[in-house]
Formats: structure tokens, sequence, C-alpha cells
């Protein structure tokens, strides 16, 4: 991940739960994780990889209570047909951070993987926006 990158996720994470050194526990183990997903991908295929995390957040939640094949399984099928290195090492380490961070949000729910995965995807579009364009 470059500086830039790390920066601008730094920046969101801050802007939505504070400063760092009053994160919960598991928002800095979510943010660790979400490095890792934004350093192996980059964050062109990164926006794509969380976009579709965060849709199979919302199916989740919108299944809950009835049979589903859970987080993993949704994300799968909102992967498909994109590109986002899934058969390369890169694709496997942001694949096995996303279901971490799953596991971590189900474990302690609050604030929530989505709360986290929204500033992970406004990170990502502001490093992919040139400059200029909002001029």
């Amino acid at each position: 991940m470059t500086t830039h990158m790390e920066h601008l996720l730094n920046v969101r994470l801050c802007e939505r739960f504070g400063d760092a050194a009053g994160w919960s526990e598991v928002t800095r183990l979510t943010a660790s994780h979400l490095r890792v997903v934004v350093s192996a991908l980059g964050a062109e295929d990164a926006l794509t990889f969380l976009t579709a995390a965060r849709r199979a957040l919302d199916e989740e939640a919108s299944r809950a209570g009835t049979i589903h094949l859970g987080f993993g399984a949704h994300l799968w099928t909102h992967l498909e047909g994109v590109s986002w290195g899934a058969s390369s090492l890169a694709g496997t380490s942001a694949w096995d951070a996303m279901l971490t961070m799953h596991r971590l949000s189900v474990l302690a729910p609050d604030p929530g993987l989505g709360a986290h995965l929204d500033s992970a995807v406004d990170a990502c579009r502001l490093r992919l926006v040139p400059a200029a364009a909002g001029f």
C-alpha cells in the first residue's frame, strides 16, 4: 500500500471512529485487515472487492433468520464476473482478510463491519479520483 493510500484509509477510519488511540479492539484489528486488502489488491481492485463485500454483508443481513449459505457464499456470488485477482496470492490474502473481518464482526458486532467497509470504500474512491476532477 502506498503511503498516500495508507493515509487516506486512516483519515476515513478516524473520521468515522475518532482518534486511532481510542479505537476499540475490533476496529484496530479490522483496520489492519483492511490494509491487507487494499495493499494486496491495489485501490481499483480493492474498491471492487470491498463493494462486493458490502453487498454481501447487506444480503446476509436481509436473509437473517432464513436458511442461506452465509457471508462467504454471498461474497463469492457478488464477485462473479468481476476482476479482482481471485486466483492470485494477493486475491487469496484479501479473501482471508475479509473472512477474518467478518468473523471479528460476528464476535464483536459493535461498530459493525459495514461501517469499516464504507470507510475503506471511500478511501479507495478518493485514491482513484484525480485531484483535478473536483474543479
